[in-house]
């Protein structure tokens, strides 16, 4: 997601990309992707933990409404609601292609 998010961001004078990845637990191809984009827009931060340790920082960002609304806080990730109803509909197709709503699952 880090690396989409640069791209669809990257250059734009509007928006600063902001990108939390855990240190040391993403692979070299993938940190490098967030971390040599050279547009002044891009912000590559890695974070000391784990996965759950970037989304909690995220979280904390999201529910301080004074900083979250002083500075038009977005996200582009799974916390991102539209991006959790978008991918709702692989669920529903997987589930007709096997076979939903006929048959019964134990």
């Amino acid at each position: 997601t880090g690396s989409a998010a640069i791209e669809a961001f990257r250059g734009l004078d509007a928006v600063d990309v902001f990108i939390l990845y855990p240190d040391g637990r993403v692979s070299d191809v993938q940190r490098r992707q967030m971390t040599t984009p050279s547009e002044n827009n891009v912000h590559a931060i890695a974070i000391n933990g784990h996965f759950d340790d970037c989304q909690a920082r995220l979280k904390d960002m999201f529910n301080d409404f004074e900083f979250r609304d002083g500075v038009n806080l977005a996200g582009v990730n799974s916390i991102n609601w539209a991006r959790v109803l978008a991918q709702v509909v692989y669920y529903f197709s997987s589930a007709v292609k096997l076979g939903a709503p006929n048959k019964k699952i134990s």
